[in-house]
């Protein structure tokens, strides 16, 4: 791994400390990094990879759209709601700075494992893996 990777890695931990993605379960956010030897993140490329079942349904979601609910200030936030919603910003900030062919995929149902992901310059993958129930 790489300084910049490495360095990479450290601002999403720091993003990322202390955030929960909510859905039906509070799930907190993991920084996740796979080599180059992975050229395009395909679903079926992603399933084999976090070791889901072939058969398993993937869902392809804008990041803009995935986060925001997450990132977007309504009128009842309160002070913490409005800390929480810059932290998201920040976080969305450095995944779009830093990766290219970032996406977002949802897979499973009910059940849903999410890999927020994109591409350094040197081809690695890296992102972010949660996870969210939705009955």
């Amino acid at each position: 791994m790489n300084d910049e990777i490495s360095a990479l890695i450290a601002r999403l931990q720091d993003a990322t400390t202390g955030l929960l993605w909510m859905s039906e379960i509070d799930a907190p956010l993991e920084v996740i990094h796979w080599s180059p030897s992975v050229l395009e993140l395909t679903p079926e490329q992603l399933l084999k990879l976090t070791h889901h079942p072939l058969m398993t349904p993937v869902k392809r979601v804008a990041v803009d759209t995935f986060f925001a609910g997450a990132t977007e200030e309504q009128d009842w936030f309160g002070e913490e709601e409005r800390v929480i919603a810059e932290q998201y910003r920040n976080l969305v900030a450095i995944l779009k700075q830093s990766l290219s062919n970032l996406q977002v995929y949802r897979v499973g149902e009910v059940n849903i494992d999410l890999y927020i992901l994109g591409q350094t310059e040197s081809g690695d993958w890296v992102g972010l893996a949660t996870q969210a129930v939705e009955t």
